[in-house]
């Protein structure tokens, strides 16, 4: 029992150590209080059903996560969203 048990929790640990971004879709735009306009994708992450958003403003090529903590290429910042 305590070996399916470990093996259970190796299981789920390496599933989330492992999760990644399945798909990226558009989710339109917006704009900010302070007025900066930005492109916002929905990034669906493997192994949950929980969704994350990443952003892009106005003139830049750099996506973000929604606190703008991180900002890097669109697929690193949605392997990044989806590690959160």
């Amino acid at each position: 029992m305590k070996q399916l048990i470990t093996a259970l929790l190796l299981t789920t640990a390496a599933t989330a150590a492992f999760a990644g971004p399945k798909s990226l879709l558009n989710a339109g735009s917006g704009e900010t209080a302070d007025g900066r306009a930005f492109d916002k994708i929905v990034v669906s992450c493997s192994g949950t059903s929980d969704k994350k958003e990443i952003i892009s403003f106005e003139g830049s090529r750099k996506w973000c996560l929604n606190d703008e903590s991180y900002c890097s290429s669109k697929m690193r910042a949605a392997k990044k969203a989806c590690k959160q």
